[in-house]
């Protein structure tokens, strides 16, 4: 449960039952680790946000945002913490037509980071591969956008405690990312991720590791169209997001995977990015 909520700047607990983000998922979101009061990599979420609400026609405005973020950032009293940022389409009456001078409601809430990863960053995890499929839209890719619907019943696949993720194919058989993280190969010392102009989301943690930790640890870094036989055939594996950091999988069904030493250098690089990021 979150320990607090702002509302279009106010503190409660409710929004409006027209909401255009509950009716139809119009809007974006973005999930923010604070660790001592500071929110890790804000400059680029809030590029992906504003990213986000120009690919739908959602008018933005920074200065607010950042003016809430401001006003909720006093609630958090313990070293970690997850700020949510929801961005929604104000309501204009009924139907799908969007109006894109309608402005915009924001909601944030704090709450607890039960799980500091530690053990899963060092000891890797298992992950298996879902049968549901991301479909392919374009116009959609990248951005995080409220319509996670692919993703919730992919992650309702399983309920083995000993799984911790669950990787996405697109409907053509591609790879694409995790039910909440993106992934990242390494075959003979080249550092892979797949393409994501189709769909799946663009994560922060993504970007730092090839915008800046692979030019950081002179890595060869590719962004490419994979398969799931690119898994099957690498050395290294491992999946990121805001929350977890970079965590190894050592367990792709019957594969078998080790942690690796491009991994852990890369674990070194972004803990000391997020120390000194923003």
């Amino acid at each position: 449960m979150p320990l607090e909520a702002l509302v279009n700047g106010n503190f409660c607990s409710s929004v409006d039952v027209n909401d255009r983000g509950l009716a139809y998922g119009d809007g974006l979101f973005e999930t923010i680790k604070i660790t001592q009061g500071h929110p890790e990599f804000l400059s680029l979420h809030i590029e992906r946000l504003q990213l986000g609400c120009s690919r739908l026609g959602i008018s933005f405005c920074l200065q607010t945002i950042k003016h809430d973020i401001e006003k909720i950032l006093p609630t958090v009293t313990k070293e970690t913490a997850v700020l949510k940022i929801i961005i929604t389409r104000k309501f204009t009456g009924r139907g799908y037509k969007p109006d894109s001078q309608a402005g915009f409601n924001r909601i944030l809430t704090v709450e607890l980071l039960t799980n500091d990863y530690a053990i899963e960053q060092s000891q890797g995890i298992a992950v298996r591969l879902c049968d549901t499929r991301l479909g392919v839209n374009p116009q959609l890719a990248g951005i995080k956008h409220l319509s996670r619907l692919e993703n919730v019943l992919a992650r309702g696949e399983w309920s083995d405690t000993g799984i911790a993720e669950g990787l996405m194919l697109d409907t053509d058989g591609r790879l694409v990312e995790g039910t909440m993280s993106n992934i990242f190969v390494v075959k003979d010392k080249v550092l892979l991720t797949p393409s994501l102009y189709r769909c799946g989301v663009n994560g922060v943690i993504r970007q730092v590791v090839i915008n800046q930790l692979a030019q950081q640890l002179a890595l060869s870094c590719q962004v490419a169209d994979l398969t799931i036989d690119d898994i099957y055939h690498s050395q290294e594996v491992f999946i990121c997001n805001s929350l977890m950091g970079l965590i190894p999988v050592v367990a792709i069904g019957c594969h078998a995977k080790s942690v690796g030493y491009i991994t852990q250098s890369l674990q070194q690089a972004l803990l000391r990015e997020s120390e000194v990021h923003d």
